[in-house]
């Protein structure tokens, strides 16, 4: 089990380039790319450096937001699932998306992204 800290609140994250190992295994990565007139949101914890995913250590929830609106919520269970998901939106473009993960012991954390 890691030594780091439990943390409160939301971790936002806006410079991966400048962080730390720990933040980014947290960091929720994020892409869109076309899916026909819409948009695919590909969404990542752990692609820079794999998080862990034992029964006492996982990302048990990835959520997309827009503003304060969840759009999209994914559940995940430990060892089974992996905290890579999709889905695909219908939003205008200049849209700000966010990402915000929970790891079951350091907390929630997230990232943005303009599509």
């Amino acid at each position: 089990m890691s030594d780091a800290p439990v943390l409160s609140g939301v971790n936002l994250v806006a410079d991966l380039d400048a962080v730390t190992e720990f933040e980014r295994k947290h960091t929720p990565y994020i892409t869109h790319e076309p899916a026909g007139d819409k948009t695919r949101v590909n969404i990542k914890v752990g692609h820079y450096v794999a998080h862990p995913n034992m029964a006492d250590h996982f990302i048990d929830s990835i959520a997309l937001y827009v503003g304060d609106a969840v759009i999209a919520r994914f559940d995940l269970a430990a060892v089974a699932a992996y905290p890579e998901v999709s889905v695909v939106v219908d939003l205008d473009a200049g849209t700000t998306l966010r990402a915000v993960e929970s790891c079951t012991i350091h907390g929630l954390w997230a990232a943005e992204i303009t599509i």
